[in-house]
């Protein structure tokens, strides 16, 4: 028999963690703290498929715990849960936290529920899935990547090739959406560095398409652009790796460079069944065509990958 997946909400109002209590009980097994100090204690001896935090707490915020979950139990799936739009908390539990989903408050039930449904359909394909191994977190790839460079900025540019220069990875550059398309449908990509907006195009609808097409592929985002609702959707939507802004911190930039190598190295010793993504279908009906319309032409990528 399955064992049940395990849920722990964490939130330092105790009349939401009832709610949240009462609402899943029946399909899972539900854990609750108050205390964010007292659920990573927790975290440290009992294993927890699925964490979902409020951001908001007086002890410590829901970025800074997801971050430091990530750390305990790395196969553990994180939702971060919001009652204000915060880019910075967004982007910190992003970069650092890694999280599956950002919801707001209050929550809609419906959506609640099918995103935990989404999160435990995938952690009970973990169990075979083994986290990066331990000393690997500050270790080099083992292997070359094919990076693709979506970004006409200068400084962008010269980071990734010195980057791709240094661990030995092949730079693969694009200067439109299609010449994109084309290099995704010829040969495998590894990592995406993109831009949102790349010769007037807006690139948000091919990192959706991607998450839903490959999810192995590890899109990381640099930008100045700054919309909370947009990034809210590309960490749903998009499971983007990371969120950086233009202009670029070197260091910034190359930790993310590093963490998402190491991890599509992990990702590709994985069977595609069970990489820890997928991604939410756009809401919006436009956009939704929209990526449709990119995932036709990314037929041949499909095709490969399911050969």
């Amino acid at each position: 028999m399955t064992a049940p997946t395990r849920i722990l909400f964490v939130d330092d109002e105790e009349r939401i963690l009832r709610s949240l209590a009462m609402q899943f009980r029946r399909d899972y097994q539900v854990l609750t703290e108050s205390d964010p100090r007292r659920a990573l204690e927790r975290l440290q001896s009992e294993a927890v498929d699925i964490i979902v935090s409020d951001q908001r707490m007086p002890q410590m915020s829901g970025a800074e715990l997801l971050a430091r979950a990530s750390e305990i139990a790395p196969n553990s799936l994180r939702i971060l849960l919001t009652g204000y739009s915060d880019l910075e908390a967004a982007v910190e539990a992003l970069n650092s936290g890694g999280i599956f989903r950002y919801l707001t408050k209050p929550w809609n039930p419906q959506e609640m529920a099918a995103t935990l449904r989404q999160a435990a359909k995938i952690a009970a394909s973990q169990p075979a899935t083994a986290p990066l191994a331990t000393g690997m977190a500050n270790s080099p790839p083992a292997t070359a990547l094919n990076v693709l460079l979506l970004d006409d900025h200068a400084q962008t540019q010269a980071s990734v090739a010195e980057f791709c220069r240094a661990g030995g990875h092949r730079l693969l550059h694009a200067r439109s959406l299609a010449e994109a398309l084309e290099r995704l449908n010829d040969e495998p990509i590894d990592l995406l560095v993109s831009d949102l907006k790349v010769g007037g195009e807006e690139t948000a609808p091919l990192l959706k398409s991607l998450a839903q097409a490959q999810p192995q592929l590890l899109s990381l985002v640099v930008t100045p652009f700054q919309d909370t609702d947009a990034l809210l959707k590309l960490i749903n939507e998009a499971q983007i790796f990371r969120y950086l802004p233009k202009p670029i911190r070197p260091a910034l930039f190359e930790k993310g460079l590093h963490a998402a190598a190491r991890q599509a190295q992990h990702w590709r010793a994985q069977p595609r069944a069970r990489v820890a993504r997928e991604a939410e279908v756009p809401k919006d009906e436009r956009e939704r065509n929209t990526v449709g319309h990119l995932l036709g032409m990314l037929g041949r990528l499909r095709g490969r990958l399911s050969a």
